[in-house]
């Protein structure tokens, strides 16, 4: 079996320190904001408010990202994250929350962004990227294995404002693995070569959108985040209403996300002799169908049971999207950072409409049949969208025929 390189290991430090940070506080939210007697169409919709500002930052962060100065952005847009992680529990109003979530979405949207295409700009020259790209999907999925548990059971004991506190320790932690990370000399040596027009790598980068390579890895994006989140959101209200404690819901996504910590490093082999693409079309509405399953089960494990396999396709998908990305984007015509952008955006959307949605589904169908029509609309949706990027990419490809 391939072992990871040293080098690798540290930079996949502070990805597992930024997502515990991150699944930490996104565990308490939904029920810190329905303990303040908020409606769920409500709780969705603030909860959205953190992806939208993700949204705004991805392309401007991507555009602002030099390899040399990766390291300085990143260190401030940590700071920003821990210090929201404390003011959350200050946050009750809606005004106050929306100001502290979107203030928050938008460091972690900015640092995300930042930090993939460091991480890829960042690789030992003889590191196989397909390995490598499941090593950092696998350090965030071991990120949201650890901060949903441990937030889960921080909450059960001590309360909400202990988890947020204690999502701004973890966020400290990041810092000090920022702060010990050295830069490397591949990027040293390239600060000088990186003058090129933003405007234009701008423009041109939206215009590779419509070529059908990355059109679909835009979709898969979006719907694989719509799926995730529509369900890790409302799973802590149904988890609840079924008579499951935090703790247990908190074991569920922690399963869920560690299913996705040991799949995401052997995805990338997978994905190489399967083909990315093919994965990623099939396992998205595999993902759906086991979502939907949901409602048959009250018990914590039979739920995390399902979860897993949720978790796994998920893992496999989100893999093979990401090594699409990397391989399929060329680096000279679309700078990484803003290829990084591109890519995060599209997710964020899917982040956005999941909660947004699943919440006015909610509203009218009730918390356990949401996760019935929710992944069944997603799936439809999923479909019409790739036979739409094939059209599309058609049609571009005649106009410069």
């Amino acid at each position: 079996m391939r072992t990871m390189k040293a080098s690798t290991l540290k930079l996949c430090l502070p990805v597992i320190a930024m997502t515990m940070q991150q699944t930490a506080a996104a565990l308490v939210i939904p029920p810190f904001l329905d303990d303040l007697k908020y409606p769920v169409s409500a709780i969705g919709s603030l909860i959205s408010v953190g992806p939208i500002f993700a949204l705004a930052a991805r392309l401007p962060s991507g555009l602002a990202y030099r390899g040399y100065r990766a390291r300085m952005l990143m260190v401030a847009t940590m700071s920003v994250m821990t210090l929201c992680n404390f003011l959350y529990s200050f946050a009750v109003r809606p005004l106050q929350f929306s100001l502290v979530h979107g203030l928050n979405g938008f460091a972690y949207g900015a640092a995300t962004t930042i930090y993939l295409a460091f991480f890829v700009d960042a690789l030992p020259p003889d590191e196989d990227r397909h390995h490598a790209m499941g090593y950092y999907a696998g350090c965030l999925a071991i990120g949201y294995s650890t901060g949903g548990f441990t937030a889960g059971y921080v909450a059960d004991r001590l309360g909400y404002t202990a988890t947020f506190n204690f999502a701004s320790l973890l966020g400290l932690l990041c810092l000090a693995a920022l702060l010990l990370l050295r830069q490397p000399s591949s990027i040293k040596a390239s600060r000088d070569s990186r003058g090129e027009d933003t405007t234009t790598t701008l423009l041109e980068s939206l215009k590779r959108i419509l070529d059908a390579k990355i059109a679909t890895i835009v979709v898969v994006a979006l719907f694989l985040n719509m799926v995730h989140q529509m369900g890790g959101t409302f799973l802590p209200l149904y988890g609840l209403a079924v008579g499951l404690t935090l703790t247990e819901v908190g074991l569920i996504k922690g399963f869920y996300a560690l299913c996705n910590a040991i799949t995401r490093p052997m995805s990338g082999s997978v994905a190489k002799r399967l083909g990315h693409q093919r994965l990623a079309r099939a396992g998205l509405p595999l993902q759906s169908a086991f979502l939907m399953l949901v409602p048959l089960f009250q018990d914590v494990v039979s739920l995390l049971v399902l979860f897993v396999f949720i978790g796994f396709l998920r893992a496999v998908v989100l893999v093979a999207n990401t090594i699409s990305m990397v391989e399929d984007v060329d680096p000279g015509r679309v700078r990484r950072g803003v290829a990084s952008g591109i890519f995060n955006a599209a997710g964020d959307l899917g982040n956005i409409l999941g909660p947004s949605v699943g919440g006015l589904i909610a509203s009218f169908t009730g918390i356990a049949r949401l996760f019935i029509v929710g992944p069944f609309t997603i799936t439809i949706l999923f479909f019409v969208s790739l036979w739409a990027c094939r059209f599309v990419g058609r049609s571009v490809g005649l106009r410069h025929t």
